[in-house]
């Protein structure tokens, strides 16, 4: 059986981590055996972060290399696209993981009316008379961080007039269908759907999640792709 290695979640989402999100839904549209272990230490992980998969004797950091691996072994992650349609799905894995990831980000830990919420759930195996001490240190790296991308340098209307534009393409190329490019998911449905997900999950109004929630098309997407490759919950209790 696999083993993925990840961050905690909470009762709605198996794990916050966005990218441990999409490694869990390749591993249930594989169809493979697998198990999530549920980390916060990290030093023993191969690039110093999560997800890992265990494979046997190996541990595979990155999503991208689980999904290689996956492939690798036989997964039709992108079953019935056409070269273009995979063309267009990797240019839009690529605008999601660079683009609305970092938006949702800077809303988890920057936004003040989110972040006091979103710190007692990253943090909530640390006591809690250390718990905000050591969520600012974690916050500060994180802040430093967007602004050296460059996301957090921008005013709150010039950073929703850039993730407007990424949500609007991904309603535009949704239309009516269930999913991004077909009847079914595939492997782009892996990190849309997610981040989507964890953006109106914020607990928060924030306008990032106004952007999401305003578009019905988008919020009955993340219901399909959460009833389609969601793994089931609870699905193990945290380690």
């Amino acid at each position: 059986m696999l083993t993925l290695l990840t961050f905690p979640g909470s009762d709605h989402l198996p794990t916050h981590s966005p990218f441990g999100m999409k490694a869990m839904c390749l591993l249930q549209m594989s169809g493979v055996s697998w198990k999530p272990e549920y980390i916060t230490d990290l030093t023993a992980m191969p690039l110093g972060r999560v997800p890992v998969l265990r494979a046997d004797d190996r541990l595979i950091p990155d999503s991208h290399n689980i999904q290689a691996y996956l492939e690798d072994h036989g997964a039709k992650l992108n079953d019935g696209l056409s070269a273009t349609e995979r063309a267009i799905s990797h240019a839009l894995v690529r605008m999601i993981e660079d683009g609305m990831r970092l938006g949702l980000v800077h809303d988890r830990w920057l936004h003040p009316d989110v972040w006091p919420v979103m710190r007692d759930q990253f943090f909530a195996q640390v006591p809690e008379q250390a718990r905000e001490t050591v969520g600012e240190e974690v916050r500060g790296h994180v802040r430093a961080g967007l602004m050296s991308q460059g996301i957090a340098q921008f005013d709150e209307a010039d950073r929703l007039r850039r993730m407007e534009k990424d949500v609007d393409a991904l309603a535009t190329l949704l239309d009516d269908k269930p999913f991004l490019f077909a009847d079914h998911p595939t492997a782009v449905d892996a990190i849309a759907g997610p981040v989507l997900d964890m953006i109106c999950d914020l607990p928060a109004p924030t306008g990032l999640r106004k952007l999401v929630q305003d578009r019905e098309k988008l919020v009955a997407y993340v219901a399909a792709v959460r009833a389609a490759i969601y793994p089931p919950q609870p699905i193990a209790a945290v380690a």
